[in-house]
């Protein structure tokens, strides 16, 4: 069993990696989160990198920004299992941005977190594992 951390090593961070995930990854929404991810040729110990964004144009106080981005990292750590089983070996980056204008409760936002996870894995699992090579 896996510890149900969340250390600087697993937090996506850096402008190149973060543009990079903008402009060439996968992009889907579900309420209340848009979900940027995408697969890297990286290699790390931990199989998932994550990173979670508040705009400041729809919760002006750095207060709740803080409340909702502490909430969304705790339903990712400990939900994030989903995701490390389905990747494996592989890398994934994952950028999670709260679209809201409300403050959800906990229970909202991890029956979200849970969905996300298992699109991704989902998604991941029927795009590249069982993809056809071009004869």
């Amino acid at each position: 069993m896996t510890a149900n951390t969340l250390c600087k090593e697993e937090r996506l961070r850096g402008e190149r990696v973060i543009s990079n995930l903008f402009e060439n990854g996968h992009q889907f929404f579900l309420s209340p989160y848009k979900v940027f991810w995408t697969k890297t040729s990286e290699t790390s110990p931990f199989p998932v990198r994550f990173a979670v964004s508040v705009p400041k144009r729809r919760h002006k106080r750095a207060v709740k920004r803080n409340l909702i981005k502490r909430r969304t990292r705790e339903v990712f750590r400990t939900n994030k299992q989903i995701l490390n089983t389905a990747v494996a070996s592989e890398q994934v980056h994952l950028l999670v941005v709260y679209a809201s204008y409300r403050l959800l409760s906990y229970s909202d936002l991890e029956k979200s977190m849970k969905q996300i996870l298992q699109r991704i894995s989902e998604f991941r699992v029927s795009s590249f594992e069982f993809r056809v090579p071009n004869s």
